[in-house]
């Protein structure tokens, strides 16, 4: 039988290295063609920064700070984790609870604002082949899997904190039999053996 308690610290742990890869890795990437008389010029992205090539009109960086609640949240799933571990789940549990929903929170907002900068770019009233084009890269993917994944854990820790049936719990329609006294005199059915003296006597 597959222990809860042993498989939600292992996701926990999962999802949080997830999500701290997926915050370095570019997560999408913006091409413009005929952008400034350069030909074209790309921008990449990260949560923690955007690089321009080449970088006409614009810094060769330009860095963001969208990457320090992802670790934040990393890190309280790795404590989560280890509290798991040592069977502490009234803490852990409601610590993994949180941040695997801010986590999944940022994760959603974030795909969503990417979709509406994708939508956005693609309405200006440029030439076909002026177009500008958004692709979405692994880190968001790795984002999204984390989510997942810390959710599924952070689930699993809350249902370890039901206790579990043991094999000494008293089967409530099971029959018992209950001894209140030695009666030698009497069988187990109730008829009562009238002994040899008591025959004599009468």
């Amino acid at each position: 039988m597959i222990d809860r308690r042993r498989i939600a610290p292992i996701l926990l742990v999962v999802a949080a290295g997830l999500a701290a890869v997926g915050s370095f890795e570019d997560t999408y990437r913006t091409s413009y063609p005929g952008y400034g008389g350069s030909g074209e010029q790309v921008l990449s992205t990260n949560l923690w920064i955007v690089t321009a090539d080449p970088p006409v009109g614009l810094p060769q960086e330009l860095y963001n700070a969208a990457g320090f609640p992802v670790i934040i949240t990393a890190v309280l799933m790795v404590v989560a984790a280890v509290f798991l571990m040592r069977r502490r789940t009234s803490f852990a549990a409601p610590v993994a609870m949180g941040a695997a929903g801010a986590l999944a929170g940022m994760v959603l907002l974030y795909v969503l604002q990417v979709r509406r900068e994708k939508a956005a770019i693609l309405s200006w009233p440029v030439a076909e082949e002026e177009k500008p084009e958004l692709s979405i890269l692994g880190g968001t993917y790795l984002l999204v899997a984390a989510a997942l994944v810390g959710l599924v854990g952070a689930a699993l820790a809350q249902r370890g904190q039901q206790p579990e049936e043991t094999e000494e719990e008293v089967d409530e329609e099971a029959v018992v039999v209950h001894q209140l006294d030695d009666d030698d005199d009497t069988p187990p059915f109730g008829i009562a053996i009238i002994g040899e003296e008591q025959q004599e006597t009468r």
